[in-house]
């Protein structure tokens, strides 16, 4: 941007009321997705978590303008379902339609602005899998066999002789064998079932991995992928069917109801469904340039593997183009421990919700949010966080709300060119004040592109970062230069009031435009307070001077938090 007059550039960037506009607008529709949770039990803060960074990503991309679809839901079928439905002494289908209610209701709770929630028992999801199964099998990608391996229920896949061993149970020293990496067990079975040929897209796989180098981020989970692929040299042919007589709750195999779809198959689907399949209504897989896939998927670590080799397989298969990133999360322990009931530490999202407010929870979550490894939850550090956020931005914007000082003024006197470096110069008990100021307005003009830079990359404790770091500087200006002891009689005095007053509402007007994703009702609350037009509260108008604002805002009391007690 051209600016005009020597040192100019310290004090304006842009005084006009053209907005910022995002030179994005012609991307194609952006399309992120959760995994869809399994129903075997209520949901937990690691499901919240991955609904969470597809909330806020899915929201950033709104807030640009910018034509986005996010889904969520849930996976209905499968052997643990159908036990937990029988053990529960309900049909699977009731079973099922209670938990998917549960899940609904955790996104509520927490203002998680889905676009479809997926359920797999949809009808629209049943045909899609149906039609993806018979494109695939009509290409000859999958065959009937005879299947004898190592099974785990629980995890609901086969494990081959190398990613098995026997180990003694610590309680009764019973001999099981168990899966390596989930240490559940497994056992012999042999049946007849229906085969995806993994096996032909080895190759392809490793050429994907090794070209885009950001096909799944953090880069260490796409590295340790192709380690563990070059390591086993080959990949087997997958099971994809179960007899119905052993699994009864699930999508059938299209022409024969003695098998029934393999869980992940099917689940994996959902994708495909959120985004239309089959596209044009027939086995055509064009879709026009409009459509959303390829979708962005946002899966945990213990995951990966289904989603960043199965999936990518199956889509290649059936001619469909694979996803456009893989981002992986790790779990949430507290304080330090894995959750488990039988240590009693299990965080309960929806009773932290409720204490603290879903804004803080959600700011919480993600200013603890570390791609890399495991967040760790503590509540205590959930109420200092939320004293924070009260204390350095809702009491900034008090305090530059307050009777003494006039808001539109000062930002009428930014924007006529009233505020300029002699103001600060005039500043003399303190040289600090115009280097904090100048500081203070660069950091601002940058604050837009770096917090979505750090959004677009998941990178969400990086994104506060940002926004805490403008803060601070902000109320340290504040308190530095004292603008309530300031004679606004004095026209030189006044003018530095101003300068002050808007550098404080301006750091707090855009912050709260930017925290909108991460804290979408108490943002509108902050920008309220500043009497910010509703119609301005979009990337567009958070650069420093884009907006005119603050009529009628330096008012006593409408304090938009309250002190909140720790829960005993």
């Amino acid at each position: 941007m051209r600016l005009s007059g020597k040192g100019k550039n310290l004090f304006y960037l842009r005084t006009s009321q053209s907005r910022w506009v995002s030179q994005k607008t012609n991307q194609k529709p952006f399309y992120i997705t959760t995994p869809i949770f399994y129903v075997n039990a209520a949901p937990h803060l690691g499901h919240l978590y991955s609904m969470l960074l597809c909330d806020v990503r899915n929201r950033w991309e709104k807030l640009n303008n910018r034509p986005s679809l996010f889904t969520t839901g849930t996976d209905e079928h499968g052997l643990k379902v159908q036990a937990a439905a029988e053990k529960n002494g309900k049909p699977p289908k009731e079973f099922v339609d209670s938990l998917a209610e549960t899940f609904k209701d955790l996104a509520s709770l927490t203002n998680i602005n889905y676009d479809r929630f997926i359920r797999t028992t949809d009808d629209d999801h049943v045909k899609a899998v149906t039609e993806f199964w018979n494109i695939v099998k009509e290409k000859g990608y999958i065959y009937q066999g005879q299947h004898s391996g190592w099974y785990s229920v629980s995890d609901e896949t086969f494990y081959p002789e190398t990613q098995i061993e026997e180990r003694a149970d610590p309680k009764t020293g019973e001999k099981k064998v168990v899966s390596i990496e989930t240490g559940t067990e497994v056992l012999f079975q042999k049946e007849t079932n229906y085969f995806f040929k993994l096996s032909l897209f080895y190759n392809d796989l490793l050429k994907l991995l090794h070209e885009r180098k950001d096909f799944i981020i953090p880069r260490s989970k796409q590295d340790e992928m192709i380690k563990e692929l070059e390591k086993n040299g080959k990949l087997e042919d997958l099971s994809v069917s179960r007899p119905s007589s052993r699994l009864k709750w699930g999508i059938p195999v299209p022409g024969d109801d003695s098998q029934t779809i393999y869980v992940w198959f099917d689940a994996l689907v959902n994708y495909l469904t959120s985004a239309g399949f089959p596209w044009n209504g027939s086995n055509s897989i064009e879709f026009s340039e409009q459509n959303h896939w390829p979708a962005t998927h946002l899966v945990g670590k213990d995951i990966v593997k289904f989603h960043g080799i199965y999936w990518p397989s199956f889509l290649m298969a059936a001619g469909v183009e694979v996803p456009k990133q893989l981002v992986v999360h790790g779990h949430w322990l507290c304080q330090g421990t894995k959750m488990s009931k039988s240590l009693g530490n299990v965080v309960d999202p929806v009773l932290m919700a409720k204490y603290y407010g879903t804004d803080p929870l959600r700011f919480f979550l993600c200013e603890n949010s570390v791609l890399e490894g495991d967040g760790d939850f503590n509540e205590e550090r959930l109420f200092y966080s939320r004293n924070n956020v009260m204390s350095k931005i809702a009491n900034l914007i008090m305090r530059s709300c307050g009777t003494k000082f006039n808001i539109a003024r000062a930002v009428e006197s930014y924007q006529n060119k009233l505020i300029n470096e002699s103001t600060l110069d005039s500043f003399a008990a303190d040289k600090q004040i115009k280097e904090k100021y100048q500081q203070l307005m660069n950091d601002l003009n940058n604050l837009t592109e770096k917090v979505g830079k750090n959004i677009e990359t998941y990178q969400m404790i990086r994104a506060t970062d940002e926004l805490w770091n403008v803060i601070s500087q902000a109320n340290q200006l504040f308190q530095l230069s004292e603008p309530w002891s300031l004679d606004v009689s004095n026209e030189s005095e006044l003018r530095k009031q101003d300068a002050i007053i808007f550098a404080s509402i301006e750091t707090a007007r855009l912050v709260s435009i930017l925290l909108k994703p991460f804290m979408p009702e108490l943002s509108n609350t902050f920008l309220d307070r500043m009497s910010v037009d509703v119609d301005h509260r979009d990337t567009g108008f958070a650069k420093v001077g884009c907006d005119v604002y603050g009529s009628g805002a330096n008012r006593s009391g409408d304090a938009p938090m309250q002190k909140l007690k720790k829960r005993s």
